[in-house]
């Protein structure tokens, strides 16, 4: 049972530096949806692993490399953000990319776009997204 417990605090701790990421980031490009995905939100982390973090929000500029610029001054050792635009997102979701289902299975942290409501109810491969 200590194993199990140890483990849940790791990853509420990795869960609460997401967080902390995510409002600073929130304050600048709001509203946005952010979700924390990959091996943080299943739980099978390991100590190499990075909080893989998916910041969806129609402020960020379409060129992917000005967008990595936005995020720069929050960035930190062992957060890997992902930052999309909802069109981005539309064209993975029609392509029926894996990441759609990260999200569906994903921790969310905000969800202003209500993203995530609009892909669980209509699945990931049929879900429109307007916004």
């Amino acid at each position: 049972m200590e194993v199990l417990e140890r483990r849940r605090r790791e990853r509420e701790e990795r869960l609460k530096r997401a967080r902390r990421f995510a409002e600073a980031i929130r304050r600048e490009v709001s509203p946005a949806s952010v979700v924390v995905i990959g091996s943080t939100a299943r739980g099978d982390f390991n100590a190499w692993s990075d909080i893989d973090v998916v910041i969806i929000s129609p402020k960020f500029p379409k060129n992917p490399l000005k967008r990595y610029e936005m995020l720069e001054s929050h960035l930190e050792p062992g957060i890997e953000p992902i930052p999309l635009r909802p069109e981005d997102l539309e064209r993975l979701v029609e392509r029926g990319a894996p990441v759609v289902e990260d999200l569906l299975r994903g921790v969310v942290l905000f969800d202003d776009l209500g993203v995530l409501g609009r892909l669980s109810e209509g699945g990931a491969g049929r879900a429109r997204l307007n916004y």
